[in-house]
Parts: structure tokens; sequence; C-alpha cells
């Protein structure tokens, strides 16, 4: 038997020429990408039988046909290939704002580095000629504002990462059930299914670790032990009227109803609104049962918002208090919620939320690679 040189069976792998996509996420799977400035695809619209990009439309008559349908807007996202190399940039919509260049997660992540930076640069400087093992040492030695505002920016990115993915799937299934024609209403699954149970598994358990990551923040700036006062039950348990004053983001908890005073004659608060219904939702989808637990969950169909255009979205079930309804919109609901609500408490953090303008004081060490 002749053996085929080892080089003529080696093929190389293809790399995506460098390029940029400007994208914009909404609910039901649905997408407007950005070909050129102020030139809009909508997609997907079905046509002649299968699944097509509709437009071009500006962006302004984009906007009037996705709300005038009923689509809500979810997020932007742009996309980069660099030498073959894959970059995506995340930017919810944020209620209130008008820009979404800055997410929650950003914010929180500039305190988080403004206060490492604070601490670690007069150390550094201290040393002569500092090893690696020094540098990282310094580095890793994190102050507790600078752990919880980096835990709480970690969770909020892990939430953008959860909820792109969730629109990705929609998007996904919406085309394929379009090209396979189930625009009847008829109801399928698949095993990409499992991929979704995952991910509205960690939706909420993300959701309840940057909520409690908020807690001990806001304990930390009343003086209380963080290591006991670690989630938002402890804290709801351990403050009184006189503490909510003494903290800003306590307070716009306290103004937004999330917590309230139990009354007379009881001093002690509670959790009420949308935070002690975004509890109950994560204590039911980690700790009572997991997303597709039910059967009505482990189908999904298309719903018509236009049939004249051919424009539809993909629908999935969560049964939540007996109620059906689809599992991404109420996720976007709560995300929505959580952006508001992180945006506005980092701004009231009192932390530096500047941009790290990188010198040349700030470059410790340079390895360089042939």
């Amino acid at each position: 038997m002749n053996k085929v040189p080892l080089a003529e069976t080696m093929q190389p792998l293809p790399r995506i020429e460098d390029g940029q996509g400007f994208i914009m996420h909404w609910t039901g799977g649905l997408q407007s990408a950005e070909r050129n400035p102020d030139q809009w695809h909508i997609l997907p619209i079905q046509h002649d039988g299968a699944p097509h990009a509709s437009g071009l439309y500006s962006r302004q008559a984009m906007l009037a046909f996705m709300s005038q349908r009923g689509a809500r807007f979810v997020a932007y996202q742009q996309i980069s290939w660099t030498d073959g190399s894959h970059a995506a940039f995340w930017n919810p919509f944020i209620a209130g704002e008008r820009n979404f260049h800055e997410s929650p997660a950003d914010l929180w992540n500039r305190a988080a580095r403004n206060l490492a930076r604070a601490r670690v640069t007069p150390l550094i400087e201290a040393l002569d000629n500092p090893t690696h093992e020094q540098i990282t040492a310094i580095q890793d030695a994190h102050s507790e504002l600078e752990r919880l505002a980096s835990s709480i920016s970690l969770s909020l990115r892990n939430l953008d990462t959860t909820v792109s993915q969730i629109a990705s799937f929609y998007h996904t299934e919406l085309i394929n059930q379009l090209a396979a024609g189930h625009t009847d209403g008829s109801r399928s699954s698949s095993v990409r299914d499992q991929n979704l149970y995952a991910l509205v598994h960690g939706f909420f358990l993300h959701l309840g670790a940057a909520r409690d990551y908020l807690a001990a923040f806001i304990a930390f700036e009343l003086g209380m032990d963080v290591t006991k006062i670690e989630a938002m039950n402890r804290l709801v348990d351990a403050i009184r009227s006189p503490h909510i004053d003494r903290s800003a983001i306590l307070k716009l908890l306290a103004d937004k109803g999330y917590v309230r005073p139990i009354g007379a004659p009881s001093t002690k608060w509670e959790s009420a609104g949308w935070l002690d219904d975004a509890s109950d939702l994560r204590n039911e989808f980690t700790h009572r049962r997991t997303y597709g637990h039910l059967a009505a969950e482990r189908m999904g169909q298309l719903e018509a918002l236009d049939n004249n255009v051919g424009f539809y979205r993909y629908f999935r079930p969560v049964v939540w208090k007996g109620v059906i309804q689809d599992v991404f919109d109420m996720i976007i609901m709560n995300y929505e919620h959580v952006n508001e609500l992180f945006f506005s408490a980092a701004k009231l953090s009192g932390q530096d939320l500047s941009i790290m303008n990188i010198t040349d004081k700030d470059i410790i060490s340079i390895q360089r690679s042939e």
C-alpha cells in the first residue's frame, strides 16, 4: 500500500476576510443590518416561500417599519473581523437614554479599573525592576470596592452574552422555520433547544449574581460586613429607614419601589416591585425547576406580525404562574430593568467612570514576540 505524503493531504483552513457589520437586534429573532450609511436591511422577510433580506430602508423608515409591527428593540451589535479573528461588541437598550454607546457593564468596569489604577500605580512605582510575580500579586490584591465593581461588571457582561446568544438562537430558528415553510403556526423542536435551556438558566443565574454584588456594594457603602451581607435578601433584612439617605444607590432602589418599609409596628424593610418579581423568577428557574421542564416549553412556532409582507417572529413559550408567554420577551423585560437600574446605579456610585487613558507611565513591562 502506497502512503500518500502528509503534505499532499493537508488543506489550509479558510480565514474570514477583514470586515465589519452593524446589527440591531429585536425580539422574536428579527434583525436590522446596516449595509451602507442610512441603508438598512430587515431580515428575515418571507418571499416566494423562502426567507430573504428586505430593503433597502433609511434608518427612520426601518425603525418605523419595526415599531409599527410590534417588534421591540433589544440591542446594537457591532461585529468585526481582523486577520480572520472575530470580535463583537454589544450595547443594550437603556430606558431613558438616547445614546447607547455606554453599557452598564462598561461603566462598572471603568469604576473597577480606575480604582485598581489608583491603588496599583504607587505600589509598583515604589519597586525597582518589579518581577512579573510581584506585579501580578499587587494587581490581584483587590480592594473590596474593586472586587465588587468588577464582579458587577462581569455579571452584567455575562448577562449581555447570554441575551445575545438567545437572540442568535431565535434568529436561527426564525430563518429555519421560514425555510421549512412552517408559517401555519405548526410547532417544532430540535436538538438545538438544549442551548436555549442552558441560556435561559444562565440568564437568571447571572441576574441573581449582579443583584447580589450590587447589594454587597451598597452594604460596603453603609459600613456593613460584606462577608455577612453578601446578597440582596440579607441587605434588605439589615436596612432600616436611616440607611436610605446614606447610600444614593439604596435611595434609588427605594425611589423605584424596589425596596419599601413593611410598616408599623415593624421597622424592617422588604423587597418589592420588579426586584421582588425578578427574584421570584430567578428562584423558579434556578431552584424550583429548569426551563424546558414543562411540555409547552419544548417546542416553538412562528407568529405572523404582518402577513401581507411576509413578516414573522419566532415564539417560544414559557409558563409562569399559569400564563403562557414568550420566554425571550420575558427575559428582555427583565433585562431592560437590569440595564436601567445598573446604569443609574453606576452614575450614583461616586466612582470615577472616566475612560482610562493609557500613558507611558502605565506600561509596566513589554514582551516582544516574533
